[in-house]
């Protein structure tokens, strides 16, 4: 059932275009072509901490949401990974909750945003080191 209704909504996409209409995604504003969208968790988490550097300018709306996107786009990346549920649950959950944090204000991050952020980062990284297949490419390169 669920493929049928898939399949149902994208005949209807592609039903409602034309051949003089410029070819544009119906999907613009998603995150699939943001220029930050990440490879990866561990490009996620460089990314974040390049993000969070101390000489940003934090009061840059654009930095503040791309920082936001990120921090909430964790779950998702994390999911895509092999990580185990025990392991990508608890991860989902702590970028949940600092996201939360970030869009109670429109302020500037405080240290302590940053902090959590920074947190939020080292859990990645640990979370990296419990996917399976990144075990065994880990082992290949001798890192």
């Amino acid at each position: 059932m669920h493929h049928f209704l898939t399949l149902s909504l994208l005949v209807l996409l592609a039903g409602c275009s034309t051949d003089d209409a410029p070819k544009t995604s119906n999907f613009e504003d998603d995150h699939v072509v943001s220029a930050h969208w990440p490879e990866d968790l561990a490009d996620l988490s460089s990314k974040l901490r390049t993000r969070i550097s101390a000489n940003n300018d934090f009061s840059d709306e654009e930095l503040r949401q791309e920082i936001k996107d990120l921090v909430e786009w964790v779950g998702e990346v994390a999911a895509d990974t092999n990580l185990s549920e025990a392991d990508w649950i608890p991860l989902y959950e702590s970028s949940q909750a600092v996201s939360a944090n970030l869009k109670a204000t429109n302020e500037p991050f405080s240290n302590d945003d940053l902090e959590q952020i920074e947190s939020l980062c080292q859990r990645i990284d640990a979370s990296i080191a419990k996917i399976p297949d990144q075990l065994a490419s880990l082992k290949a390169t001798g890192s």
